[in-house]
């Protein structure tokens, strides 16, 4: 037994490594669908967007880079379906300079996307009348107030260039004040100028999508209701995978789903390697002395 457990406590690493690989492949090949609940910050976000009507106009900025892609960009995507499936119109911006590459590419990704019945539900959405990309404009702060007085005078083209001021959406919404809310995904603190610079001002709520390690630097927003709702790292992006029924519109579990069972896996074995570790040093410290079995 205590040969047994000194083979276990110098194990070697890269079986371990081997392992947790493992744990993190095997879910996002084959999911495992490990029940979650909903928690309450998630649900009031979702139901705020749901609760607003078709062509209504509202504010997405996607102020998330490359590094945190894994825990922001399917709560975009997810974020955009809702949108698109509720005929609600998003103005899409990013306040980092790299962001746009992903924005870009989520939105293409979505408007491209194929139903299980091999329909195209979003090809004849028009740009500029049921959604815009403005793209990236430096100032954070100033962007807010700028778009406070006007979208156009701020972003006087699109990302492809494309004049703002003959865009349908903007005479229907030319300010922030005229949209129903600004939901910024962030991995970094934007959220905390949003608030005072873009929607209290505006008088329209606001909710926020940031990283795990983020969210709880966000929750006093939430409880005082300044936030109506809060989505915290990959676990609040699959609840809002859950909630806007991604597995019925594309016919498969969404990345944060995936995503989460992976973790959630390495979780698990990361646990048991600790407990059995421990059990194991235990027994190795009952040695009899001189080494004797």
């Amino acid at each position: 037994m205590h040969d047994f457990a000194k083979i276990i406590l110098n194990l070697d690493r890269r079986i371990i490594y081997s392992i947790v690989m493992l744990c993190v492949a095997i879910p996002l090949i084959k999911p495992l669908g490990l029940p979650f609940r909903i928690t309450p910050e998630v649900r009031d976000g979702y139901e705020l967007v749901e609760s607003l009507k078709a062509e209504d106009v509202i504010v997405i900025s996607c102020d998330y880079g490359p590094s945190a892609e894994a825990e922001t960009h399917p709560m975009f995507v997810a974020l955009l379906h809702q949108c698109f499936q509720k005929d609600i119109r998003p103005v899409i911006l990013t306040l980092i300079p790299d962001g746009p590459g992903l924005a870009n590419r989520g939105l293409e990704d979505v408007l491209a996307y194929v139903d299980p019945d091999g329909n195209k539900p979003y090809e004849n959405l028009v740009p500029g009348d049921d959604f815009v990309f403005l793209g990236f404009k430096a100032g954070g702060q100033a962007v807010m107030l700028g778009i406070g007085q006007g979208f156009t005078g701020t972003f006087p083209t699109d990302y492809n260039g494309d004049d703002t001021g003959n865009m349908q959406i903007f005479k229907d919404a030319p300010k922030l004040a005229d949209t129903k809310l600004v939901f910024d995904i962030a991995s970094v603190g934007y959220p905390d100028f949003w608030i005072p610079y873009g929607t209290e001002r505006a008088g329209i709520p606001f909710i926020v999508s940031c990283t795990a390690v983020s969210a709880p630097q966000y929750y006093p927003y939430y409880t005082a209701g300044q936030a109506t709702g809060l989505i915290g790292g990959m676990k609040g992006a699959a609840e809002y995978e859950k909630l806007v029924d991604m597995e019925a519109i594309t016919g498969k579990d969404g990345p944060a789903t995936k995503g989460l069972d992976a973790q959630s896996a390495v979780h698990v074995f990361i646990i048991l390697a600790i407990i059995i570790a421990n059990i194991f040093y235990m027994v190795d410290k009952r040695r009899p002395v001189g080494g004797l079995a």
